[in-house]
């Protein structure tokens, strides 16, 4: 099976992460795509760590 196929069958959160810490999430990727670059422009946050990432529900196990 294809990575994007199960990426798009699991539900869960996205999370923005700044120098490891939680500022934000949502279901959306795009909201936290824009809450990323509203909040840590490139030009101000050069060096600092600027993660998303996703957290799925359920187990792993029931997708592969």
């Amino acid at each position: 099976m294809k990575r994007e196929n199960i990426s798009k069958k699991l539900s869960g959160e996205w999370l923005l992460l700044f120098n490891d810490e939680i500022v934000d999430h949502s279901a959306n990727v795009e909201d936290i795509l824009k809450l990323a670059e509203e909040k840590f422009p490139a030009e101000k946050f050069p060096d600092d760590d600027i993660r998303i990432s996703k957290v799925i529900d359920g187990k792993l196990r029931d997708f592969c």
